[in-house]
């Protein structure tokens, strides 16, 4: 890869697949803010659309700077395992990702990197922006110092690897890696194991990430299984991870894994084919303290507390059309 290791700050991540409608969009966005000092990975998941012909356009057009390498799956191999070879190639001392369907504002390598090394942080997060048909919606987190882990809403602004800029030494000295074959999550399966290295987390009070949500809020029942079966997967892949060489973290984040555990299911709730026995039965150790769960609205809170209290026939005659 062309740039000098020595130099590089920040390695930019972008995978993608069939993303020929928004590619162009937010590569011209990144590069708008791409310096000497970082790198752009962009990593084609073996796309069947015109993906690549967009962006060797977009490439020819800001001359094929050398700070940007482009990288090829040989066949299609979902978001965890094309997210892990990018950061296998990045080289920056910080690394950050963004979706090829998204957009960033200008300004914000610069300023999260200045606060890196202000703050001397490990990793520096920002608010973002969903954006819809009719506007945006800005997406901010709770308070200005992030949560301990335990108390962190297993949310897109704490988790996502989109808003966030992270040390890459964390990873390498601890070698860790995303999960393979966990395409839902999979940020939340890195970065949750990442702050637990940290020394140091800042958040900025500026939103510059723009995640789009048009045409994509609803999702159809053979995605939300995926989904769910994602969420199910992660869990005792965490535990594994932390059973084989990390169990000085089992005390310490006991609260967080047990409230892992116990959102992982909550789509065995949702749509047609909810399944009240099996969401019973799933972890069914997180069913106590279900009204202790902070990060859960207190209307759902009761509403979990009574599935799990009351015959299933009950249950799934009460709330029929709820859940």
């Amino acid at each position: 890869m062309g740039t000098d290791a020595k130099n590089i700050k920040l390695s930019v991540i972008v995978p993608f697949y069939n993303a020929e409608k928004d590619l162009k969009r937010c590569v011209e966005s990144l590069m708008q803010q791409i310096d000497d000092t970082m790198e752009l990975i962009l990593i084609n998941d073996a796309s069947t659309d015109s993906s690549m012909s967009v962006l060797r356009n977009v490439l020819q057009k800001l001359g094929n700077p050398q700070s940007v390498h482009l990288l090829e799956n040989e066949y299609n191999k979902g978001a965890a395992l094309t997210r892990q070879y990018g950061l296998d190639k990045a080289q920056g001392e910080f690394f950050i990702y963004c979706d090829a369907d998204d957009w960033i504002e200008d300004g914000m390598f610069r300023t999260l990197l200045a606060c890196a090394e202000e703050r001397q942080a490990d990793v520096v997060c920002s608010p973002f922006y969903y954006d819809f048909e009719k506007g945006s919606k800005r997406v901010d987190f709770k308070t200005q110092t992030f949560p301990n882990l335990n108390d962190a809403p297993l949310d897109t602004v704490h988790f996502s690897l989109c808003n966030k800029i992270i040390r890459r030494k964390i990873v390498t000295e601890h070698k860790l890696q995303f999960f393979p074959y966990v395409n839902c999550w999979e940020d939340l399966g890195l970065v949750s194991r990442v702050l637990m290295f940290t020394n140091r987390v800042e958040i900025i009070d500026k939103p510059f990430y723009h995640y789009i949500k048009i045409g994509n809020e609803s999702l159809s029942s053979a995605s939300m299984e995926r989904v769910l079966n994602d969420h199910l997967t992660l869990v005792p892949l965490m535990e594994k991870w932390i059973a084989d060489g990390h169990t000085q973290f089992v005390a310490d984040y006991a609260g967080f894994l047990k409230f892992l555990k116990f959102t992982a299911k909550i789509k065995l709730l949702r749509g047609k084919n909810k399944d009240i026995r099996r969401w019973k039965a799933t972890f069914s150790e997180t069913n106590k303290g279900i009204l202790s769960y902070k990060n859960v609205p207190w209307h759902y809170r009761i509403l979990f507390f009574l599935v799990n209290i009351l015959p299933v026939g009950l249950v799934d005659f009460v709330f029929k059309k709820i859940l």
